[in-house]
């Protein structure tokens, strides 16, 4: 993997990671607010998107 992707790849990860802890976490302490809701969508999305884009990037493709 190129060094710019790989540093991409680890930036969406860690923003969905964070994203994910964030709003699971406040929503087990306080309860299910609508913003909790879209963090965790958010925090799923940029997952999904890092999951593609580090996977389209990977050196054994060739």
């Amino acid at each position: 993997m190129r060094p710019r992707a790989e540093r991409w790849c680890h930036l969406l990860i860690g923003t969905a990671l964070v994203l994910l802890t964030i709003g699971i976490g406040y929503d087990f302490i306080v309860g299910t607010k609508l913003a909790d809701f879209l963090v965790i969508i958010g925090g799923l999305f940029i997952g999904w998107v890092a999951f593609f884009y580090c996977l389209g990037n990977a050196s054994f493709w060739g």
